[in-house]
């Protein structure tokens, strides 16, 4: 489902988010605020305070003590980089800004109460026709099996994900872009220089494609990470004649939020304040 003008959540444990800067990076798509309360019970790394870290610098540590799940207002960016815990693996990374809420849970009780408050508290998300048909792709498997979500992200390329930074190294990504002169970038690029050609695509036999596309045409404005992969595109390509395409109305990144940041550090304070007092 959409965010609309709700908060993004993330994941994150004891005092981590200090040491994350001002721009926290995250290596996981950002939820619902229910969705991420719902984790906090069932998901058997995030409910449990006494599961063990399995990747290979930290296999068998114990998970941190103290669950924080972190609302952001905005996703700032998002990246292809290595990773730091699989060698030799790129994966995407999610910039988040605007600090607004966080929670803190040391137990199954608190992770119960503050979803049955967000449940009670949730506003229901009307969707439009296209993002229908994306959501409901989706939801379930391909008539062939596939999984959908790695379908739907080939589509994703053709609509300006194609020039996503480092996409071509994210390890899920590369069947999709083995090459600079691949299909899906070539016609990434071309959609930049007439946008009209995504026309022909709504209807076509691939599902995916056409939900994409048909979405991308009937959208006011574009997310701010789509707006920024294409101007990033934008500034790459060229037509035959060494012509730039020109994008209307881009809108420019976004300024430095001070209220935010004030936010995020009131936020710390009050978890070493916090933590001092458990001690």
């Amino acid at each position: 489902m959409p965010f609309r003008d709700e908060l993004r959540w993330q994941v994150t444990f004891d005092d981590q988010l200090q040491h994350m800067g001002e721009t926290p990076t995250f290596n996981e798509a950002p939820v619902h605020e229910v969705c991420a309360l719902y984790a906090a019970q069932v998901c058997p790394f995030v409910s449990s305070p006494h599961a063990r870290l399995g990747d290979a610098f930290r296999k068998g540590q114990r998970r941190p003590e103290t669950l924080v799940l972190t609302g952001f207002d905005r996703t700032a960016a998002v990246f292809g980089r290595d990773s730091e815990l699989q060698v030799g693996k790129a994966i995407l990374m999610f910039e988040m800004a605007g600090l607004h809420r966080t929670y803190h849970l040391t137990g199954a009780g608190d992770a119960r109460d503050a979803y049955e408050a967000a449940l009670r508290d949730e506003t229901r998300i009307e969707l439009d026709d296209s993002e229908r048909r994306i959501v409901d792709i989706l939801c379930a498997p391909t008539p062939e099996g596939e999984d959908s979500g790695a379908v739907m992200a080939g589509a994703a390329l053709f609509i300006g994900a194609a020039f996503c930074p480092q996409i071509r190294r994210v390890q899920a990504m590369k069947k999709f872009t083995q090459a600079r002169d691949d299909f899906y970038f070539q016609l990434a690029a071309n959609f930049l220089f007439q946008p009209d050609m995504m026309a022909k695509f709504e209807d076509g036999e691939d599902p995916s494609t056409a939900a994409a596309t048909s979405w991308f045409r009937t959208r006011e404005s574009l997310p701010v990470v789509l707006q920024q992969w294409r101007t990033d595109g934008a500034r790459r390509v060229r037509d035959v004649t060494g012509r730039r395409p020109r994008l209307p109305g881009t809108t420019p990144a976004a300024p430095r939020d001070e209220a935010a940041i004030r936010r995020r550090k009131e936020a710390e304070a009050a978890l070493r304040k916090a933590r001092r007092k458990k001690r």
